[in-house]
């Protein structure tokens, strides 16, 4: 019998990106200033040293591989992924490089809560020592809390998460009682 919350084998994916926000423009113009500025430096370099024909051919590529490795960090999306009673988060960068954070059963779950006023002492009363936070915004609609102790190493883990109505359905499936304060 299937239960239509994929115990059948097929896996659900919910992905949610991170939200544009003031801190998230101004990192942006921040890195725009850089490359600039590295450009800048290079010709004045090269003007220094009257090597300019040579730094023009290395200002390109040098900024070619510093926007490669800077720019993917302000576009993150993370990817909520249930299979098999499992929930797999992982981070996207700007749409191509995929780094898997945390992968956790979910009956292994004590618990898992909206972030509100109302929930706010359990969820510190829970002492984490690892803090996981893989939502759009600190102050999303929906935002919930996941909290579990990991058997092999005893730490004691928090999982701020934005589950849409499918996910929360699996979440109460696989999970009940930790998901009984949950909407």
């Amino acid at each position: 019998m299937d239960s239509g919350f994929n115990s059948g084998g097929i896996p659900f994916e919910c992905v949610v990106a991170q939200k544009k926000t003031a801190a998230l423009m101004a990192k942006k113009a921040a890195l725009v200033i850089i490359y600039i500025l590295w450009a800048v430096v290079w010709l004045v370099v090269g003007a220094v040293t009257k090597l300019i024909a040579y730094l023009l051919a290395l200002i390109p590529i040098s900024l070619w591989v510093i926007i490669f490795f800077t720019w993917r960090y302000t576009k993150v999306q993370y990817e909520y992924s249930f299979f098999a009673g499992e929930l797999t988060v992982s981070r996207i960068l700007n749409d191509r490089f995929r780094k898997v954070l945390m992968t956790v059963q979910l009956r292994k779950m004590t618990a898992v809560l909206p972030v509100n006023s109302e929930s706010k002492a359990e969820i510190e009363r829970f002492g984490a020592e690892k803090t996981v936070f893989a939502a759009s915004d600190e102050s999303a609609e929906g935002l919930c809390v996941a909290m579990w102790t990991d058997e092999d190493s005893g730490e004691r883990i928090r999982l701020y998460f934005e589950p849409d109505e499918k996910s929360r359905k699996i979440l109460r499936y696989y999970n009940a009682a930790a998901t009984m304060k949950m909407r």
